[in-house]
């Protein structure tokens, strides 16, 4: 119900009043049927009458169908914000349109197809326009003001629509001038706005005296209010109002004779505000020219830099002055031309020294100034080096890098840079070659030179062996000092002493594959662990080739180890794509399968184990010249998981000098994960696409603690390896060691230590 309904009745018997009036209408015939309407404008806090009573926002009513009732509302009342908005009437509209009558009074009949109606107004807002005002005539106006094309000779009230774009006009009359507007946007004759509240406008207009600009000689142009204008010409300026004055400075006249501004009339400088003095009279202000003198300043060779009266810019520099002015002009001692060539100052043609100040003379009106300032070629080089920062020697003195010299044309001169620089504790920098000029000596020429010194990172690749002297060493590459350049790769493995065994790697090599690969991205360090053989070599036996793993088994296209005695007569390995399936004499035959061999030795041969081996016992042949065939069982598991390095995602080892970080992302490579999709061809070396996934779910234990890895895949270039990467968490605990293990398909592997240390903040 409307809140402006009568006072003094209870809330309740309204209600009841109407329950009543309801329950009644059930009863009535049809034709005795009440409808209910809604009243309301669009304006909520619009005031309308409904049958002489007055409401606001949306009243609803209950009336006999047919009935007659009067709609009334003001053609405009002011809004709640006060005199300077209001509401329009626009019409009576009901749920089919806008009503037939225009009237702000409507009778309408209560009908059930019609339930409501409303006032349709609009927003209206005052702008004020303030500018003159003529209480008793005549009164001359000093200009008129055009409010969205409706004329305004005098201050006035409009009334326009909210949203409305409001654009003001002003046009002086005789006599006058515009100035701008209070709010407005400088001496713009046209101001907009957008109406979204009552606005306030000022038009300026002032008192206007004539001003006649002049020039001497007559008919050169002029500068007024930053416009072009042809001496002489009058303009009508507002008393009190500032305007810029400047010259067209140098100009020619219908001669052909080049003119320069020497001064004005009023005592002003080259470029100043006039402000005009009261007074109906015209006022006459003169710019007096002289006839120009030519200037032009030039180098040999052209191009190089000048500065004339304090401003640089290449040769050649013109200009033109007027007699008895002074000015100064200077040849920089040193410069450098576009190509980077180096040149030094020798003198100008008149002799003079490298600056000098010029007093213009009429004499000089027909021969105009004329120089050129001379300079001699020099040499510049500039020494480099990759990378930069490196000390080497320039005719024995030190240049670290990049440094330039500057010297003669045809000077001798002598680089030298050391064969190796220290960097930090087993990395440092080799020399590569010289880029540019000739190494050594060379003799400068005019210009610009660029000479680098490139330099190769290494990083010292350090062996030893435990015990000390049992074992002897097979390095590819071989290297004279240990060096090796980053990022390089380096096979390694080691031959046994007489009655040592070969175990496995130690400090930055983990696992017994012998021999193996290790990527020098940093200085590391290799122990060979060895073991001296028993009296009675040990029953063949064949194992995961990460070492002791949980279960004795081997899986299917994983790396084996093949331990016993007398398994060959020489030690042999090979890197070769593919495997070859006979090494050093030595053959292996698995049912019907001859597997890859990777190392042979009397003690240890590592072979692939054929990857179609379904789970099952099966026993390996191996068959070496006239020997008997040695037979050895083993059990084939789908996974038989063994873990054999952590490393860095940059290829270097995970130890206690380089230790792995919290929330660092790790890889760590192992075999005997399971089968892979697709399986990779037994013996060749995977290829870097597509992508061979684990097959089987594998997860990494840290800490006891269960990680999912990020990446599950066989190693690129390599044959029966397993890559994992995974994210160490970022609360694991560094108060006790830690350990990694996978689990692949139900199936651990081998535990290796993880040494973990918190990153420098």
């Amino acid at each position: 119900m409307n809140a402006n309904r009568k006072p003094g009745i209870p809330r309740r018997l309204h209600l009841g009043v109407w329950l009543l009036t309801a329950a009644f209408a059930f009863c009535l015939p049809a034709q005795s049927t009440t409808v209910m309407t809604t009243i309301s404008a669009t304006a909520a806090d619009a005031v309308f009458l409904v049958d002489g009573r007055s409401f606001t926002g949306a009243a609803a009513f209950s009336w006999p169908s047919g009935s007659k009732h009067t709609l009334e509302i003001a053609a405009w009342q002011y809004t709640p914000s006060g005199p300077t908005g209001r509401y329009a009437f626009q019409h009576w509209t009901a749920p089919v349109g806008p009503l037939a009558s225009p009237s702000n009074i409507v009778t309408v009949t209560a009908d059930p197809g019609i339930p409501w109606y409303r006032a349709d107004l609009t927003t209206e807002y005052t702008v004020s326009l303030i500018f003159f005002q003529c209480d008793t005539g005549p009164c001359a106006s000093p200009g008129t003001i055009w409010v969205n094309q409706v004329a305004y000779q005098q201050s006035a009230v409009v009334w326009l629509a909210a949203g409305t774009t409001v654009t003001m006009e002003a046009s002086p009359n005789p006599g006058f001038v515009f100035t701008g507007w209070s709010q407005g946007p400088g001496l713009a004759p046209i101001y907009s706005f957008v109406l979204n509240a009552a606005a306030t406008v000022y038009p300026l207009f002032a008192v206007a005296r004539p001003i006649q600009l002049l020039t001497s000689p007559d008919g050169f142009q002029l500068l007024a209010d930053r416009a072009l204008v042809s001496a002489p010409v009058t303009l009508d300026w507002g008393v009190a109002t500032a305007h810029t004055l400047a010259p067209v400075s140098p100009q020619f006249d219908q001669q052909g004779r080049q003119w320069v501004f020497r001064s004005w009339s009023d005592g002003g400088d080259r470029n100043h505000t006039y402000q005009v003095p009261p007074g109906p009279a015209a006022i006459s202000i003169v710019a007096q020219f002289v006839q120009a003198v030519p200037a032009v300043f030039l180098t040999d060779p052209t191009g190089l830099s000048l500065t004339v009266d304090g401003l640089d810019g290449a040769s050649p520099r013109f200009a033109s002055w007027g007699p008895g002015e002074s000015h100064t002009v200077t040849a920089p001692l040193n410069q450098t031309d576009s190509a980077g060539g180096p040149w030094a100052f020798r003198q100008w043609s008149s002799g003079s020294a490298a600056t000098q100040t010029i007093q213009v003379t009429d004499a000089e009106v027909a021969t105009g100034i004329r120089m050129t300032a001379v300079y001699d070629p020099l040499s510049r080089v500039r020494v480099e080096s990759n990378p930069s920062g490196l000390a080497l020697a320039v005719d024995g003195t030190s240049c670290l890098t990049p440094c330039e010299v500057v010297r003669a044309v045809g000077s001798v001169v002598h680089l030298s840079a050391p064969a190796s620089i220290g960097v930090s504790a087993g990395v440092r920098l080799d020399f590569g070659s010289w880029e540019g000029l000739p190494a050594g000596t060379f003799t400068t020429v005019a210009g610009y030179q660029k000479v680098t010194a490139h330099y190769q990172w290494s990083n010292l690749l350090t062996l030893s062996t435990s015990p000390v002297g049992a074992g002897s060493w097979r390095i590819s590459p071989p290297t004279v000092d240990g060096y090796y350049p980053a990022g390089s790769s380096v096979s390694i493995g080691i031959d046994a002493a007489s009655g040592m065994r070969f175990r496995q790697w130690g400090q930055d090599l983990s696992g017994s594959a012998n021999p193996t690969t290790l990527v020098m991205a940093a200085p590391h360090k290799v122990q060979a662990l060895l073991d001296a053989l028993p009296d009675t070599p040990p029953p063949p036996r064949i194992a995961n080739a990460a070492g002791d793993t949980p279960t004795p088994a081997v899986a299917p296209g994983s790396i084996a180890t093949l331990f016993g005695g007398n398994l060959s007569d020489t030690t042999a390995s090979s890197l070769a794509d593919p495997l070859p399936q006979s090494l050093a004499g030595v053959t292996l035959v698995c049912s019907g399968h001859l597997p890859s061999l990777l190392f042979v030795s009397p003690q240890q041969i590592n072979f692939q184990v054929p990857g179609d081996l379904q789970p099952g016992k099966y026993q390996l042949e191996l068959h070496r010249g006239n020997s008997p065939v040695i037979l050895v069982e083993f059990e084939a598991a789908r996974n038989a998981p063994g873990l054999l390095a952590a490393t860095h995602l940059d290829g270097s080892p995970i130890n206690t000098d380089f230790p792995a970080q919290p929330g660092e992302t790790i890889a760590l490579y192992g075999t005997g994960l399971g089968p892979f999709q697709p399986m990779p061809v037994d013996g060749f070396r995977v290829p870097s696409s597509p992508a061979f996934a684990v097959a089987d779910t594998v997860e990494v234990m840290v800490q006891g603690r269960t990680v999912s890895p990020d990446l599950s895949v066989a190693a690129v270039g390599m044959v029966g390896v397993a890559m994992v990467q995974v994210r160490i968490p970022e609360d694991v605990d560094l108060s006790i060691p830690a350990t990694v293990v996978v689990e692949a398909g139900d199936v651990f592997s081998n535990s290796l230590p993880l040494p973990l240390k918190q990153a420098l903040k």
